[in-house]
């Protein structure tokens, strides 16, 4: 009845841990791996169960969840999926949630927060012909912040009401803030230069696609990435994205969308008021974010690890 979909790029350590724990829940039917160009090959997993589908990806310099999920969630076979990050442990009693064609389940990291599992906010349930109808996560979102609660926003306004996975009903296994974003970048530079240093930055990539989230159009008249199958055998299939049909984001949003996000995070890293950062331009704001997280990073020690990672959702302009 069910299927769990999962992704993975180079953090397999998290998903063999949850593995066994996931097929060990009542009425998982099927689990979709996605495989998002992993260094190491995860076409091993197939031989824990039977049930266990491995879909990998090649050549991906980088992660981008919302390709990622698509391609996952289009292979699942199950009316309703699962949508489970890596380190994420669901308990039994979430598969007792069974949407109905008018509703979908995801966790809210405003109940979450109090109990130090924000990270809820990315597991959601929901029933495959929603996902269709929606046409997914928007793949106009290719970095970290806001995938997750753009699909629930269309998923709403296409009638479907939002019930809460309460965050007692999944744990995480803990990790720091440099994991979660390692794989975002492609550059492996350690000295980083100032959009290096920006594009590092969380909170900015959260206000940059929300604005675009608002102000681009995500739905059944996009056509999402198309593959080419480099192979396929028992319950594996090899993929290779063709970047020639990825769907640019039009000059003048992105460019919207980068001065609000700069301003945004400008006015939150300085501690400013944000009608004082609203009149700044782009070169303003890199040079106060920079010096700021310079001055920051000299003086506090790095994040802990902990149990579930930042969704901040404030308002966005248009």
């Amino acid at each position: 009845m069910f299927t769990l979909v999962t992704a993975c790029m180079n953090r397999e350590e998290h998903l063999r841990q949850n593995l066994p724990k996931w097929l060990g829940l009542p009425q998982i039917t099927e689990i979709v791996v996605v495989d998002w160009s992993n260094r190491r090959f995860l076409g091993d997993l197939r031989s824990v169960d039977p049930r266990v589908r491995v879909v990998r990806v090649e050549d991906e310099a980088k992660w981008i969840l919302s390709y990622a999920y698509n391609v996952g969630i289009a292979a699942a076979t199950q009316p309703i999926i699962l949508k489970c990050d890596a380190d994420c442990i669901p308990r039994a009693e979430v598969l007792a949630l069974v949407p109905e064609t008018s509703s979908f389940y995801a966790g809210n990291s405003k109940s979450g927060t109090p109990v130090n599992k924000t990270s809820v906010n990315g597991q959601c349930i929901f029933r495959k012909a929603q996902f269709e109808a929606v046409n997914g996560y928007s793949e106009l979102i290719r970095t970290y912040g806001r995938d997750d609660e753009d699909f629930y926003d269309r998923l709403i306004a296409a009638g479907c009401a939002r019930r809460e996975i309460r965050p007692d009903l999944l744990d995480f296994i803990g990790h720091s803030d440099e994991a979660r974003m390692a794989n975002q970048f492609a550059d492996g530079q350690t000295v980083l230069s100032v959009e290096q240093t920006i594009q590092r930055l969380p909170l900015y990539h959260e206000m940059y696609n929300g604005f675009l989230a608002l102000n681009s159009t995500w739905g059944p008249g996009r056509a999402r990435a198309r593959y080419q199958e480099v192979r396929s055998e028992d319950r594996l299939t090899v993929l290779r994205r063709d970047p020639s049909t990825e769907i640019p984001v039009p000059i003048e949003i992105h460019r919207d969308a980068r001065l609000f996000a700069l301003r945004y995070v400008a006015a939150q890293i300085a501690n400013f008021p944000r009608k004082f950062t609203d009149r700044l331009d782009e070169q303003a704001c890199l040079n106060l974010i920079v010096s700021r997280t310079k001055s920051l990073s000299a003086n506090q020690p790095k994040s802990p690890a902990r149990r579930g990672h930042s969704s901040r959702q404030p308002a966005m302009a248009r």
